[in-house]
């Protein structure tokens, strides 16, 4: 369980930055410098805090959706 904690943790930080960098760029373009940096820096934080939550729910999801469509398949 530890492992999976730190690769969300490592992909909530990847995916994190990649959407910070967006936010910062686009409120930079619409605002101010300081708005983007506020608003990429927050980005940032919450996907790494929840990142090891998200990867559990899109694992979870994709089981589920393959079991689902496994059932959906065999009823056919």
């Amino acid at each position: 369980m530890s492992s999976v904690l730190w690769i969300g943790t490592g992909l909530g930080a990847l995916f994190g930055s990649l959407h910070g960098v967006y936010l910062c760029r686009q409120q930079i373009s619409l605002h101010s410098r300081a708005t983007g940096l506020y608003y990429g820096i927050w980005a940032f934080t919450l996907w790494t805090l929840f990142g090891a939550y998200v990867l559990v729910f899109w694992v979870l999801g994709f089981i589920a959706y393959s079991i689902a469509r496994a059932g959906r398949q065999m009823v056919r």
